[in-house]
């Protein structure tokens, strides 16, 4: 049986003399492992239509254990070039992120254009780590784990401006602090700004985000708040998380 789809090329590794086993985030069939015979040769059909950050449209055949790639037409290619490593780093890093956090297919149409979006806007980012924090959090968003900002989760209070609230990850929101001083166990203090920034974000396109910068003390909150929300949801730990620190 042969489908088609546009997809991008998640992860790309070398199988036997000369064949790649590619990780695929599709359109319209989710995540999909497939193989691509004879695409290391030199005068291969498929080009550079197999490496990572490339989207194209791909003709597959239904294997037994693995799809079989037959025909692929490159549509774009994000990052063809690393000449800019902290941006390079940022998309191999939101790239782990789709593929931990996904099924193999699992149809998430809304996923896919905003992973689109994040490689397209990323290229010209003027805070490249607020584009990928903020695409992180709309990740979450996208597979229902969307955190309650604006009331208390305890006693369903309206969070109002306030200066600092509590986040508790366990319960996927944010706090009063009339109900954190009763109970503070296992919460996170965070700024009345995290919580008006993270609203901001999940209500605000990439492409505006792609303009926009703030202060390297928000970033670090927001990173800080993010990367345990990320953890616990997730149970993986990322592998570019450590080298991301280094920027």
């Amino acid at each position: 049986m042969l489908y088609k789809t546009e997809g991008i090329i998640l992860k790309s590794t070398e199988f036997q003399e000369a064949d790649k086993i590619v990780t695929i985030f599709s359109k319209n069939y989710g995540k999909i492992r497939a193989i691509a015979k004879g695409v290391r040769k030199t005068k291969s059909k498929f080009g550079s239509s197999m490496e990572i950050f490339t989207c194209a449209i791909f003709l597959i055949s239904k294997g037994r254990n693995l799809d079989i790639i037959s025909q692929t037409e490159i549509v774009d290619s994000f990052f063809q070039t690393s000449k800019e490593l902290e941006k390079y780093a940022f998309a191999i890093n939101c790239t782990e992120v789709i593929n931990k956090l996904t099924e193999d297919r699992e149809i998430n149409k809304e996923l896919y254009f905003l992973f689109k979006e994040l490689l397209n806007y990323l290229k010209d980012a003027k805070d490249p780590r607020l584009l990928a924090l903020s695409f992180k959090w709309k990740v979450l968003k996208a597979i229902g784990y969307q955190p309650s900002l604006y009331r208390c989760f305890k006693c369903d209070k309206k969070i109002e401006d306030e200066k600092e609230a509590f986040f508790r990850i366990a319960d996927g929101g944010i706090t009063c602090n009339e109900c954190a001083r009763q109970d503070k166990n296992d919460y996170i203090r965070i700024t009345g700004y995290f919580v008006r920034l993270l609203r901001k974000i999940l209500t605000t396109s990439l492409s505006s985000i792609s303009k926009a910068s703030i202060p390297k003390i928000r970033i670090q909150e927001l990173e800080y708040v993010t990367d345990i929300y990320l953890a616990y949801y997730s149970n993986n730990i990322f592998k570019t998380e450590r080298f991301l620190k280094n920027f």
